[in-house]
This record gives C-alpha cells, sequence and structure tokens, in this order.
C-alpha cells in the first residue's frame, strides 16, 4: 500500500490519478468483452457497440493524460511518487492499445461471411478469457502497489501464446485445404494476432508496475514456447 504523504492534496491526486487508470482498464475489459462476445455469437449489433464504444475509451485516455499533467505541474514529486504519476502514463497507453484490439476484432467480425466454427470458437474464447484475467491481475496489482503479483503476471501469458500458436496453426492449415475459406480464416488470424499482442500488453503494464513499486525493471525474458506462430 502506499504511503501518506505529508500533504493530504497529494494523497487525493495520486489517488485519482489511480482511479482514472483503473476506469480506463475498465473500459477496455468491456471492449473485449463486446467484441469477443460477437464474434462467438454472430452478434453485429454488439460489434457495432464495441466499435462505437472506443470513442470514449479515447476520451478516459485523454483524462489520464491531462490528469497527470496536473498533477506533475502542481505537485514537486520525487522518486517512487514520481515514478508512479509517470507510469499511469504509460500503462493507459498500453490500455488504450487493448481497446484498439477489442474495436480491431468487432471490426473483422463484421467482415465475416460465415460465423465461427465451435472448435476456434472454443480457442478463442479461452484467449480472451486469459487475457481478461491476467489484466484484472495486473491492475490489482497496481491498484494495490504488490510487486509480487505484477511479477506473477509479467510470466503467465506463455499459455496464451502456446493457444495462440496452435490456432494459427489450424487456420494456416485451414486456408491451404480450402482456397474459398481463406478470406474469413485471414480475418480470423488477425483477431487470433490481436489477442496474443493484447497479452504482451497486459505484461509490459506489468513491468510498468513492478518498476514504479520497486525502483528496479523485472530482468530477463519472460517465458516463452518454442515453435509458436511468427510474430
Amino acid at each position: 500500500m502506499s504511503k501518506k504523504h505529508t500533504l493530504e492534496s497529494f494523497d487525493d491526486d495520486l489517488a485519482h490519478l489511480r482511479a482514472e487508470v483503473m476506469n480506463l482498464a475498465n473500459r477496455a475489459e468491456t471492449q473485449l468483452e463486446q467484441a469477443i462476445g460477437a464474434l462467438l455469437n454472430d452478434d453485429i449489433a454488439l460489434a457495432q457497440e464495441a466499435i462505437s464504444s472506443d470513442e470514449e475509451t479515447d476520451r478516459q485516455l485523454q483524462r489520464v493524460n491531462g490528469y497527470m499533467t496536473i498533477v506533475l505541474a502542481r505537485q514537486q514529486a520525487v522518486a517512487g511518487d514520481l515514478r508512479e504519476i509517470l507510469a499511469a502514463g504509460r500503462i493507459a497507453a498500453h490500455l488504450e492499445r487493448l481497446a484498439d484490439y477489442a474495436k480491431n476484432t468487432a471490426r473483422r467480425m463484421l467482415a465475416l461471411a460465415a460465423p465461427v466454427d465451435a472448435e476456434v470458437a472454443m480457442q478463442f474464447k479461452w484467449m480472451a478469457d486469459r487475457v481478461a484475467t491476467m489484466l484484472r491481475q495486473v491492475m490489482h496489482a497496481y491498484q494495490e502497489r504488490d510487486a509480487s503479483e505484477a511479477n506473477v503476471a509479467w510470466s503467465s501469458d506463455v499459455e496464451l501464446d502456446r493457444i495462440y500458436g496452435e490456432l494459427f496453426a489450424h487456420l494456416l492449415q485451414r486456408m491451404q485445404q480450402d482456397p474459398h475459406a481463406t478470406k474469413d480464416a485471414a480475418q480470423l488470424l488477425f483477431i487470433a494476432k490481436g489477442l496474443e499482442r493484447s497479452g504482451d500488453h497486459v505484461t509490459d503494464i506489468a513491468e510498468e508496475v513492478y518498476l514504479m513499486v520497486t525502483g528496479v525493471p523485472l530482468l530477463g525474458p519472460r517465458p516463452k514456447l518454442d515453435n509458436i506462430a511468427p510474430a
């Protein structure tokens, strides 16, 4: 937990900034749920909702950045406090990219000629659930200033990489076996890649949280599987 400052206004500023970042995380997670729900249920209205809600997500990012600038201007932050203020902006940028991937998922769903079959849908649901779980974990670590939990989140996307590799191989094989399936399979490949990249952004947030709390970076490459699909 964070220490209390002599100036209560500084504590209030930091708490408000954290709340704005958490609001952005909640919006990004909601967009992901909408986009994947649209994909799995062939729900055009839900896909359009995921796309249109991105404007509010962008406005939330602007609120984070605007308030971060205000806090920097009126508080003489040093050391851990300065790290927290700057980390808020970097974390917000990663969250906005998560929302962008969700928006792109919804747009690609609208371009599909046929609903996703059950086998592929199951893998997409697993990937989306894993990203959402990782995101909630890392944002809890951010809110509680918990470096240990951030470290766990940082190394937890190896299974996401594995499922992405399996899905990539499956869709590539489908494209080779059935030329008529190429267009939809290509859209699904982009969706799968977006989910895999979303996991990478979550682990980047974990790095920011760990640095914010401890003042030192997480060292060493994250655990990775061999022979997964190309980045």
